[in-house]
């Protein structure tokens, strides 16, 4: 046999070994099928809810607490589709806020689960369901209702267990949700608030208060929007009524404002029923606090114990009602501390304190040298009529020939004056013996006042009256006097409110 004929013998043969091998493996042992299963999409938890119906459902709900009291609700619903509440028992001094009965009214119509514990608990007490510490029932317009029960909290996450009497589920609830549901009858009061005010809008705004100490001494202040109240010798924006009437230092009471006006009840903390309990919040010798707005807006309050991070009041009308007996429970609120940081204020510190105070009456001209830019405040007076049939003098200027009305004029005199004095200038005291800003008042009976300002500091200069150094003033009063002339000079309105 040839070589070739051999070789093709030999592939042949193997051929046919491997197409055997292939069907012994393909048949004998087949491989086995891999089966690919489809994961399923996730989906959402479904919401699990105590309460599913609609607020206009509502007609009653019952606040159920754990000292046993209760507090009901009825809603009807009026023809114009407002709601008017009732509530029982009855809030006789002030009445109820009748927007958180609505508002609490679709609350609760809805309120669902944060999550679900226990579907067929065998225990409730586990949960403090067996003697719940608050419930709420809740009736609908078709005659059913259903009730809530809160237990115990939450080991974790500050949640509460709940449940109803519809289905023993228990179900955890938020706690924010839970305050609400739980807030006693007190926190429904309609105590009127006082509008907050901010930046200029507080010293046009808070025109008139009266702090009264513990010890009884009062300190009122009105905003002299005119700059004509009697006793304003200095032309200042308030004047103090009592304990003496006296012009005041704008900035002081500036500041004393900006503290006011933050003021904002925090949470009414409860009732008292007995004079006895007064001590324990310090209301049996309390400090009091008026105050009014532009709009004739007010709020009294009497004050308590202040410490901590709150103060203790109680609105001064309900406290003196209580105190003659005409009512026969105080409700207590808290504020913060800060709030009434000016209890122990000492009122000589508001009264104006100036090296010179002349009445704009008997001034003919002032002027006004400051940084080398001269100006020339001419006066003038004629009678005039109020609207309301008052006789009154009105002072009006030209500065450098430019006519000024009587506001800007009486304001820009009112800074001419209001120099407070911060100190006395000790003995040792450096400053600049050359000055670069006066004032120079000439009189009407022909004297002349003048007065120049030496530089300590870049915040303090001295005061040089008439030739004596005596005190030192704060350069921002130099730099609202340059603003209130050039805004008068500018054909603007000079503010009120000092600049600062």
């Amino acid at each position: 046999m040839s070589k070739n004929i051999r070789r093709i013998v030999i592939v042949a043969v193997a051929a046919v070994v491997l197409a055997l091998a292939f069907v012994v493996l393909k048949y004998v042992f087949p491989e086995k099928e891999i089966i690919i299963e489809e994961t399923p999409a996730p989906t959402e938890a479904p919401i699990r809810y105590l309460v599913r119906r609609s607020g206009n459902e509502v007609e009653a709900f019952t606040f159920h607490y754990e000292d046993g009291s209760e507090f009901t609700v009825h809603a009807e619903k009026q023809d114009n589709g407002s709601y008017r509440f009732t509530a029982s028992p009855e809030e006789s001094f002030f009445g109820y806020n009748e927007s958180l009965f609505r508002s609490m009214m679709f609350t609760i119509s809805s309120i669902s689960a944060t999550s679900t514990i226990e579907e067929e608990p065998k225990d409730l007490s586990v949960y403090g369901l067996d003697q719940p510490h608050f419930s709420l029932t809740i009736r609908f317009n078709d005659g059913s209702s259903t009730t809530v029960f809160v237990g115990n909290e939450t080991p974790v996450q500050n949640y509460y267990y709940a449940n109803t009497d519809q289905n023993d589920t228990v179900c955890t609830i938020g706690s924010y949700l839970t305050g609400l549901l739980t807030r006693p009858p007190h926190e429904y009061i309609g105590i009127d608030t006082f509008p907050t005010y901010e930046g200029n809008d507080i010293y046009t705004n808070l025109v008139h208060f009266i702090l009264t100490r513990r010890d009884g001494t009062p300190i009122e202040v009105m905003l002299d929007k005119d700059l004509d109240m009697d006793g304003n010798i200095t032309s200042s924006a308030y004047m103090m009524l009592q304990p003496f009437v006296s012009p005041c230092t704008s900035e002081t009471i500036e500041e004393l404002l900006d503290n006011l006006a933050t003021i904002s009840m925090e949470h009414i903390a409860g009732n008292i029923f007995s004079m006895d309990e007064l001590r324990d919040y310090g209301l049996d010798h309390p400090a009091r606090l008026f105050i009014e707005d532009s709009a004739s807006r007010q709020l009294e309050l009497a004050i308590g114990t202040t410490n901590e991070d709150k103060c203790i009041a109680a609105i001064a009308r309900q406290y003196d009602a209580f105190i003659r007996g005409e009512t026969d429970y105080l409700t207590i609120l808290q504020y913060k501390e800060t709030n009434f940081d000016w209890l122990d204020l000492n009122y000589m510190n508001l009264q104006i304190r100036t090296p010179w105070i002349v009445s704009i009456h008997d001034v003919d001209s002032v002027i006004y040298n400051i940084d080398g830019d001269v100006y020339e405040m001419v006066l003038y007076e004629y009678d005039d009529v109020t609207g309301s049939g008052v006789d009154v003098v009105r002072t009006c200027s030209h500065i450098n020939g430019k006519e000024v009305g009587e506001t800007n004029t009486k304001r820009i005199y009112s800074r001419t004056l209001n120099f407070r004095q911060v100190s006395s200038v000790a003995p040792d005291t450096t400053y600049d013996e050359d000055f670069s800003t006066s004032i120079t008042l000439r009189m009407k009976d022909g004297t002349e006042r003048f007065m120049s300002f030496h530089k300590i500091n870049s915040r303090q200069y001295a005061c040089m009256l008439d030739g004596n150094v005596e005190y030192y003033i704060y350069a921002s009063n130099l730099s609202t006097l340059k603003t209130a002339l050039e805004r008068a000079m500018d054909d603007r309105e000079v503010s009120l409110v000092y600049e600062r």
